[in-house]
Parts: structure tokens; C-alpha cells; sequence
């Protein structure tokens, strides 16, 4: 039994890609404390959270978290390497498992195994210590453990057993005990996105619907009627690992939001670009190379991630030149000693004339070959922002007009024009991605 009101929430945003946090006081809600911003970071990325990374001893202590972790694996030795256990967006691994258990296991790069609770616990913990650190020095009295509320985001895609596991991850992790579950609240991604939009002023979302589109995107009108009780529109989270959707009607004369249609979505994420990268690179160098090369040089397997990840920020598909990928200079002699010939014999034999070896000693993909990358995951989310055969309140007739929402594809952004047309009740998009 609860023996005092809490003092402070704590949310946690637990990401496939990034994660963060943030609080608030229960005697001032509306000051919002963030995360603090972290040190290091990527060349050419803008971060403002942490990347979802974890790096465990070869004894299975936790050794860092985000940047630290992947700096750390980075600078060890390759065949040490070999002998420690480093995770990288791992989240939607257990979506995917339909049997989960508390003894399910998860495989780090290096290809050993340890408990899937152990690890999203390990991260957890991290960020418990790194919060209540913050909370504490923002507080002017001591606060005690059952003073604080938690809060962990999670996909609406997820089954019940994964929203379960997160909660026992969280027990594991003491951010509360089996004996006070309702200190911890397992709240929907889409769910918490609305709550923040009824506090937004009717004007707010105007302004950020009609913001200007780039490449050649524009409305007919001048888009200065106001949103009515008529207007339906969508609230888009688009993160690393999923997308989920929920479908909005704005109320007048309160500008308040009713959801017409619960949240859905499916494992769309921009992690679906980077495993096309992936089969790329197996359709190039043979799947045979890439699995050997990520077994025995792990730590260069995520350097390359991360130059990918630079590079597929900055795609848009109005870009006419190509991308340069700094290729590991580990991988190209490895490829040389496992295949006997170069990096850039194996680019023409490929016949894949959308990715070549630059002068500079690159992989350089054409503006076509980003794009072949992105379609695969846009299209998914094309198909599913698809609404259902009625909705409530729907009236036959009734104006529509192109609507345009921002939303967040892991970390870059995305500008969606979405035109909802009543005759077919479906919604057309053109998703346009973006680096923030």
C-alpha cells in the first residue's frame, strides 16, 4: 500500500535506436526537466538522446551504456572484442519473438548469448541511476524511493507478453519492487503523444500543419482556415524500430482531440533501411563475407553502421549527386584476404551500377541506390496508413483537404502529406524523408 503521494514522474523513452528521459515534479507538472545533454556523439548527427547501445564484460558485469558503450567497443582490440558482449537496437527483438519468456536470450554481435531480462534490465538501471542523479539535484528535499512514479514508453504494435517483460525488465532493474506495481506505468507511444497534444493550443498545430514543404510540395490553398470539428488527421509516431498511428478528430468549439481510431501500426522503423544496407552489402560482397566479417571484427561491423547512419540522414529524394560511405580500412583487407581480390573488383563484378568505388576509397551510392533503400520501409508505411472501412461520425461529402504532419523516423525527420479522401475512406501519402 502506497504510503505517500508521489513527488516526481519519471519517463523514460526507451527506443530501438535512442533513448532518453525526462521528469517533472508533482507540485509544478508543466516544468519539464530533460535528459541533460550527452557528451560525445557522431560526426554529421545531431543527437539529443542516447543511442539504445549496452556493453557487458566477458564476465557479464555492465561495462557502459551509449555512447560510452560504442566508443569503448570501438577502441578494444579485435580479437577482445570477440569476448565481450555489445547490443545495438535491440528493443524490437522482442516483438519479434512470439514465445517470450524470462529466459529467452539475446545474441550481441560477437555472437555470444545472454537473458534478453538481463539486458533491457542492465539499460534500464542505467538510466534509474542517471535520472534520480538529476532529480536529486534539482530537488530541494530528500526524496525516497516510493516518492517517485515511473513511466516506460512502449510500440502499440506489442503484444502483451512484450509490455509484460518490460515491466518484469523494470522489477529486475529496482526501479520499483512486485510489492508497489503501480509505482510503474507502461504507457503506448501514440497514447502519450496525443496527451501532449491536447496541451498544444489549437494555433500550434495550425502552425506546425502549415509549415512549408520542400521539394515541390505545396497546398492550393493558402491553408488559412482554421482546423474544424470536420477534420480528421493523424498522429504519426515513426520511430527505429516501429510506426504506430492513431487517427485524430479536433472538437470545437474546445480544440480538443477524440480519437476515432485506436493505435496500430507494425515494425515499419527506420532499422528497415539499415537492414537494406545490410542485404546490399551481402548482394556485393556475398552473405558468406558479411556474417564472417561481423563474427571475427565485430567492432568494425558497428563503425560501419555508424557511417551509414551519418549518411542516410542526410538522403532526401530530390538530391541529384550520390553518398560517400567510409568503408572500414578492416573490412577492405579482410575482404582481400578472405576473397583474394579488392573491394573494388567485387563493386564490378556486382554489376550494380547504382553503387561504386569512389577515387577517394569510398563505397559511393547514387541518389537511386539511397532511394531503392528507403523504398521498402516507406512502403509499408504507405500501406498501413490505410483508415478503417468506417469511422465514427463519418458523413458522406464532407470537404477534405490535403493535411500535412512532421513526424520522426527514428531520428530523422519525415514531412507527410496525407490527402484523406471520404469516397475511398483511405488515406494517400507521399512521405518525403528529411534529415532534422
Amino acid at each position: 500500500i502506497k504510503s505517500r503521494p508521489f513527488s516526481v514522474v519519471v519517463a523514460i523513452d526507451f527506443g530501438t535506436t535512442s533513448s532518453g528521459y525526462a521528469f517533472s515534479f508533482t507540485g509544478d507538472p508543466e516544468a519539464i526537466h530533460m535528459m541533460r545533454r550527452w557528451e560525445g556523439g557522431d560526426p554529421g548527427v545531431a543527437n539529443q538522446k542516447s543511442p539504445t547501445s549496452l556493453l557487458l564484460t566477458p564476465e557479464l558485469k555492465f561495462h557502459s551504456f551509449g555512447f560510452a558503450a560504442r566508443d569503448s567497443y570501438h577502441d578494444l582490440d579485435p580479437e577482445e572484442a570477440q569476448h565481450w558482449l555489445y547490443f545495438d537496437k535491440f528493443k524490437m527483438k522482442i516483438h519479434s519473438i512470439s514465445d517470450l519468456t524470462m529466459e529467452t536470450e539475446l545474441e550481441a554481435v560477437s555472437g555470444r548469448r545472454v537473458k534478453a531480462i538481463e539486458v533491457f534490465a542492465h539499460a534500464l538501471r542505467f538510466f534509474k541511476e542517471h535520472a534520480l542523479k538529476e532529480v536529486k539535484d534539482q530537488s530541494s528535499s530528500v526524496l525516497e524511493r516510493d516518492e517517485v512514479r515511473w513511466v516506460i514508453t512502449v510500440p502499440a504494435v506489442w503484444r502483451q507478453p512484450a509490455k509484460q517483460f518490460m515491466r518484469e525488465a523494470a522489477y529486475l532493474a529496482e526501479l520499483v519492487s512486485h510489492d508497489s506495481p503501480e509505482q510503474l506505468l507502461i504507457a503506448l507511444e501514440p497514447e502519450a503523444a496525443s496527451i501532449y497534444c491536447r496541451k498544444l493550443r489549437l494555433h500550434q498545430v495550425i502552425d506546425l500543419s502549415l509549415r512549408p514543404m520542400s521539394n515541390g510540395f505545396s497546398l492550393e490553398s493558402d491553408g488559412s482556415r482554421p482546423f474544424d470539428s470536420r477534420d480528421r488527421y493523424i498522429v504519426a509516431d515513426c520511430g527505429g524500430g516501429t510506426v504506430d498511428l492513431t487517427v485524430h478528430q479536433i472538437e470545437q468549439p474546445q480544440g480538443t482531440l477524440k480519437e476515432l481510431y485506436k493505435a496500430s501500426g507494425g515494425p515499419y522503423g527506420a532499422v528497415g533501411v539499415d537492414l537494406a544496407f545490410e542485404a546490399m552489402l551481402c548482394q556485393i560482397f556475398g552473405e558468406d563475407f558479411i556474417d564472417s566479417f561481423k563474427a571475427k571484427r565485430p567492432a568494425a561491423w558497428v563503425d560501419l553502421t555508424i557511417a551509414f547512419e551519418a549518411r542516410k540522414r542526410t538522403a532526401t529524394p530530390g538530391r541529384s549527386n550520390g553518398l560517400n560511405i567510409s568503408l572500414p580500412f578492416s573490412f577492405i583487407d579482410y575482404y582481400k584476404r578472405h576473397r583474394g581480390q579488392s573491394v573494388e573488383t567485387a563493386l564490378r563484378k556486382s554489376n550494380m551500377n547504382i553503387v561504386k568505388w569512389s577515387s577517394q576509397g569510398m563505397l559511393r551510392l547514387t541518389a537511386e541506390a539511397m532511394n531503392e533503400l528507403f523504398q521498402p520501409t516507406i512502403n509499408n508505411i504507405i500501406k498501413h496508413i490505410d483508415l478503417p472501412e468506417a469511422l465514427p461520425g463519418t458523413v458522406a461529402g464532407v470537404e477534405r483537404r490535403e493535411i500535412r504532419a512532421t513526424m520522426q523516423f527514428g531520428d530523422t525527420e519525415i514531412k507527410v502529406m496525407a490527402v484523406d479522401v471520404a469516397s475511398e475512406r483511405t488515406v494517400r501519402a507521399t512521405i518525403d524523408f528529411l534529415s532534422n
